[in-house]
């Protein structure tokens, strides 16, 4: 198996699916969490209760939504790059394995980008959970609707991940009729 043959580009997609799948639990899990906790939070607005500064927590909650919202649209982007690598290919049958190779090394950066959003996520998540417990659980609208940014950027993120593993399982199943073409579209 070659780098750039048909099955070494099949055998780095599973890898990226599993990289990325990982990394969507980290990241959905991190964004739930947090997501949780802001919404049994009460907000400040009644004037009775001055909780501590919370421009880190909103910071790191804002960053999470940044990570969870990135990682959900990593494989989109993955999609759309293979896409236009396999209409080069179909364009150009001769040139498959550069383009093969091509095609190994952007899913080889779209699993290591994954790696880097769920590590930005954790550590958002570990640095925003003890920020907001000082604040005696009180948070203005403006973080309560990050959490409910968090919820829904989780969700959307753990639809993306089903999608991904229902591509992968496919392609672990046709894996035989994959490997025998010369180049995939």
């Amino acid at each position: 198996m070659s780098f750039g043959s048909t099955t070494m580009y099949i055998y780095a997609y599973i890898a990226f699916a599993l990289v990325y799948l990982i990394g969507s639990a980290i990241s959905a899990t991190s964004a739930l969490r947090i997501s949780l906790l802001l919404s049994r939070s009460h907000s400040t607005d009644s004037g009775n209760v001055t909780p501590a500064p919370l421009g880190p927590v909103l910071g790191y909650g804002r960053r999470l939504v940044d990570c969870t919202q990135a990682a959900t649209v990593l494989p989109l982007v993955y999609i759309v790059g293979s896409m236009f690598l396999g209409s080069l290919i179909a364009r150009d049958p001769d040139a498959a394995r550069a383009i093969n190779v091509a095609w190994v090394v952007f899913t080889l950066v779209c699993a290591a980008a994954s790696i880097v959003l769920a590590a930005l996520a954790l550590k958002a998540y570990r640095q925003m959970g003890p920020a907001y417990r000082q604040t005696s659980g009180a948070a203005p609208d403006a973080l309560q609707r990050v959490g409910v940014r968090l919820g829904v950027s989780a969700a959307l993120l753990l639809v993306v991940a089903a999608f991904t593993l229902l591509n992968a399982w496919s392609v672990v199943g046709d894996l035989g009729a994959l490997q025998a073409v010369d180049f995939l579209l």
